[in-house]
């Protein structure tokens, strides 16, 4: 029995013993890295330290920076385009050109100073034409054979003119005949009725009745109207082609009304043919 008690002992002594040393052991490697760790910032300090004070010896003194002021004005972008070449001056000055237009030149057509008309050379007017005619204003050959019933060939041949376009006011040429023409002073052009419409049946019953036509110019103009009941309304106007007609106090009944025209000179004869009988219808006014 105390062979086991020695025993035992001995073997916590020897298990006591093995743990101390495993402590220490672990202990003393805890230590060694925080002294190595302890001692490295020393180190790394006083280098940190050396460096900083050669920068500040070296660093020159810092300069406060300029205040910019912003400007109110606003100022144009640059320009990019490249300057414009001044051209050398000529060495010979070239010389001014002359006009070479003749303004003196006459153009047929124009109205100026009257000249006379051209003639060919070598003709002889015809000596048999005993007639003269004076140019008027407004002229031209072509009317001037028709009134003497003849051709402007013949005109420009009896009066040797070498231009059949050009004739002057006042020039006298020969024309054919052994009398002047006697010049109507009414041209009679047959009559054509305006308003109101030959046929028309949409007169208005309430209002004047306007007639339009056109006609002989003749100084006076007899409207004759002949009413349903056969009975007239006549009036005669002066140098016009119109007249205005009260329908409610002239011409009042329902039913065709024909009119027709009389051209007539200041003595109240009739200077050319009548007109036909024009015809429209009316309600009762």
């Amino acid at each position: 029995m105390k062979r086991i008690i020695n025993s035992l002992t001995v073997v916590l002594l020897i298990t006591a013993a093995f743990l101390a040393g495993v402590y220490v052991t672990r202990q003393n490697s805890q230590q060694k890295p925080s002294h190595a760790q302890n001692s490295a910032p020393a180190t790394n300090m006083k280098k940190a330290v050396a460096v900083a004070q050669a920068a500040t010896q070296t660093l020159p003194p810092t300069t406060p920076l300029a205040t910019l002021t912003p400007s109110r004005t606003l100022k144009p972008p640059p320009t990019l385009e490249p300057p414009t070449q001044t051209l050398p001056p000529s060495p010979t000055v070239a010389p001014t050109a002359t006009p070479t237009l003749d303004l003196s030149v006459n153009i047929p057509g124009l109205r100026g100073a009257e000249s006379p008309t051209p003639t060919m050379e070598g003709c002889v007017p015809r000596k048999d034409w005993k007639l003269e005619y004076e140019i008027q204003r407004g002229d031209a050959l072509a009317t001037i054979a028709q009134k003497y019933n003849t051709y402007v060939s013949d005109l420009v041949k009896g009066n040797c003119l070498s231009n059949p376009n050009v004739i002057v006011v006042g020039q006298k040429i020969r024309v054919p005949g052994t009398t002047q023409p006697t010049v109507p002073a009414v041209v009679c052009e047959p009559f054509e009725a305006q308003t109101p419409f030959d046929g028309t049946m949409n007169v208005d019953s309430l209002t004047t009745i306007v007639f339009n036509w056109h006609g002989p110019r003749s100084p006076k103009t007899l409207l004759r109207i002949t009413r349903p009941d056969g009975s007239l309304f006549e009036s005669v106007v002066e140098l016009r082609q119109n007249e205005t007609v009260d329908a409610h106090k002239n011409l009042a009944a329902a039913g065709t009304y024909k009119w027709q025209l009389f051209p007539l000179d200041n003595n109240f004869v009739q200077v050319c043919p009548e007109s036909k009988f024009f015809v429209f219808s009316k309600g009762q006014s």
